[in-house]
């Protein structure tokens, strides 16, 4: 194996209270192997390494810098600068130099890898290099949403590597925008995306990265480490208000790659649920919480940055620990043990938005294939959301513990355990349906963005399209446009020929599903085909049945939220097409922070949010501020939000 040079990996030092950029050596010495077939795979590990290194700052940012949760007398001066937003270039995460150092490393790469490399026909180099090329445009992301690079305000941007002092003059480079920024980076990654390049495998799926002190294994999977093409493009687009674009990417992403919204069902199992429900009316299907077990491939995540088992074997984190556990520690009596000083727990605001939760209901269904109402006693037993489950640790060998648990002995302390494993996840299959939902409402399709969170994609919709009866009348069930369903037949093809058997609808479920549906027991759950009894699955079952199941319909949904507005900012909403889709962006909103609520990312979808909203000047020229800033109240923010200024940390 031929040497590692280490100083791809430290070209640069950036500083958040002094000079954005110092080079360490006046010069550098140039690898010779990046003209090698396969030596440059450790120069793409190198900046996995890199990315690592940002890892807590990305997390940190993204959750303190929401409504989620609460700081609490053991919280550390860092984070609690974070989430009452008075940090200032002192505060540790405040560091454009961790996503400058990938950028480097990137701009390193891309400059000197030769690109015609063979093995017979194929060409051997082409994935890797559009993966560095994602993450540099993924770095560039997140110092946008980091320091509000939008409009005026912006940021230095380069493309080639620097490894001189005499190349350093911050006043020589460009500043730009975010629009500007995707304006340079776009072109290339489109060029990708039309090869229809795939993120590296290295040649295996797992891969061992040691045990931790307490005895767990921990393997990852290579092809994880990287954000893929279209997945990048789609961020870019949707954070830049190019929302058809945006929507284009999701689309050919998750239709290539043959991804549907599973059937992740979590119910809350505290006392109260009649007899009846968990007799015949518990959910099936995979648990919400096989998405954050400690295995090389989790459920539903496409890309995550790994962390070290111990500091031995490279970087760590912190991230578990102010969760309350202790990733690093040397006790064995648990799967990740636990501490007694939690630093971050669920705020009030996510414990008021999960036990709200509005439930759907699957039909329940006679052998005869007859559809049956749920009974009364299951109907009125809401008892929220089941993403905010409460439970137990499980044993080691399964490990993974519930989403929330809490202390036997002291029943005020919750502890998260999402992010046990070690793993800050950067995007699952859930993250591009959602993001693909908000990219299509915005486009003017509240309807289709309404049917990712209750039915999914799939050709159901086909039978639900907005068309009158004998009598005239279009029942509230059927709130597909004839518009939508060509749009998702032929523009954006998830219905049209190619791709339609993989979105038949005993595959696909809603993502509100995860933990606002239920249904039937499987064994319970039939209807007549033939002559045999089948399963209902799927978006079909969450759908039919729908003319007596009122409770999750958009008229239903949107017209609270609508209310809710009204009522909150004391506006006048009227019945517009824009009216619904501000709204609609507003339930999307409440389904992020239900889905994603401790893995880093509230801030991000927050912010992007609200610009939108001020942009669309819906309602009222600063809406989104109003809004952002109420959603964030319980932070005691000593700033005023209604500055988008102030949301921003000091570059």
């Amino acid at each position: 194996m031929k040497k590692i040079y280490a100083y791809i990996l430290s070209i640069i030092i950036f500083s958040s209270c002094g000079d954005m950029i110092k080079v360490e050596n006046e010069s550098m010495v140039q690898d010779p192997y990046l003209n090698q077939k396969t030596d440059s795979v450790f120069y793409a590990l190198g900046i996995a390494q890199a990315m690592q290194q940002l890892a807590d700052q990305y997390f940190f940012i993204g959750e303190m810098r929401g409504e989620l949760v609460k700081t609490n007398v053991n919280t550390n001066t860092n984070l609690r600068e974070l989430a009452d937003f008075s940090a200032t270039t002192a505060n540790a995460y405040d560091s454009a130099y961790v996503y400058y150092k990938v950028i480097n490393n990137c701009n390193y790469y891309l400059a000197n890898r030769d690109t015609m490399l063979y093995v017979g026909n194929k060409n051997v180099v082409i994935d890797e290099y559009a993966a560095v090329a994602a993450w540099r445009a993924w770095a560039y992301l997140q110092l946008a949403r980091t320091y509000g690079a939008y409009g005026e305000n912006t940021i230095p941007f380069f493309t080639y590597p620097l490894t001189k002092i005499s190349q350093v003059d911050e006043s020589q480079m460009p500043r730009l925008n975010f629009s500007s920024i995707v304006e340079k980076l776009a072109p290339d990654l489109e060029k990708f995306s039309a090869a229809k390049v795939n993120v590296p495998t290295f040649g295996t799926t797992s891969y061992a990265i040691g045990n931790t002190n307490w005895g767990q294994s921990k393997s990852i999977n290579p092809s994880k480490l990287f954000v893929p093409v279209d997945v990048v493009l789609g961020e870019m687009y949707l954070e830049d208000a190019q929302y058809l674009k945006a929507a284009k990417h999701y689309q050919k992403y998750l239709c290539e790659n043959e991804l549907v919204p599973s059937n992740f069902n979590s119910v809350r199992n505290e006392n109260g649920w009649p007899e009846d429900y968990y007799a015949n009316y518990n959910t099936t299907g995979y648990s919400y919480n096989d998405i954050y077990t400690n295995s090389a491939s989790p459920a539903d995540v496409i890309t995550y940055i790994p962390m070290a088992v111990n500091k031995l074997r490279g970087q760590t984190t912190t991230i578990p620990l102010t969760f309350g556990y202790d990733y690093y520690a040397t006790d064995a009596s648990s799967v990740c043990p636990r501490v007694e000083k939690i630093q971050i727990e669920p705020s009030k605001a996510y414990h008021e938005l999960t036990d709200s939760c509005d439930y759907y209901y699957y039909p329940r269904y006679s052998e005869s294939g007859q559809v049956k109402s749920y009974p009364a006693t299951v109907k009125a037993c809401k008892k929220g959301d089941g993403r905010a489950n409460y439970g137990t640790a499980r044993t080691r060998s399964s490990g993974r513990n519930y989403i929330l648990n809490r202390d036997a002995s002291d029943t005020t302390k919750i502890y998260v355990g999402k992010m046990t494993p070690a793993n800050i996840i950067l995007y699952r299959t859930s993250t591009i349906y959602l993001h693909l939902a908000e990219a299509l409402n915005r486009m003017g399709y509240p309807d289709a963005a309404f049917a990712i969170l209750k039915n999914g994609i799939s050709t159901y919709l086909e039978d639900i399209v907005a068309e009158p009866d004998a009598m005239g009348q279009i029942k509230d069930y059927r709130y597909i446009s004839k518009q939508t369903l060509n749009l998702l037949t032929y523009d954006l093809p998830f219905l049209g020929v190619e791709y339609r058997t993989i979105y038949e609808p005993k595959k696909v479920y809603g993502i509100h599903n995860h933990g606002g549906g239920t249904q039937l027991n499987a064994r319970t759950n039939y209807v007549e085909n033939g002559s045999s009894l089948s399963s209902i699955m799927g978006s079909r079952v969450t759908a039919v049945g729908s003319q007596v199941n009122t409770l999750y319909l958009p008229k239903k949904i949107i017209g609270a939220k609508l209310r809710e507005m009204e009522s909150l900012f004391n506006i006048t909403v009227g019945t517009t097409i824009n009216d619904t889709i501000a709204a609609m962006e507003l339930v999307l909103s409440d389904e992020y922070a239900k889905e994603f609520a401790f893995e880093g990312t509230r801030f991000y979808d927050m912010q992007r949010m609200a610009r939108h909203l001020n942009e669309s000047g819906i309602w009222r020229s600063n809406f989104g501020s109003l809004w952002f800033s109420d959603r964030l109240k319980g932070n005691s923010p000593t700033k005023s939000l209604l500055d988008s200024k102030n949301w921003y940390l000091p570059f």
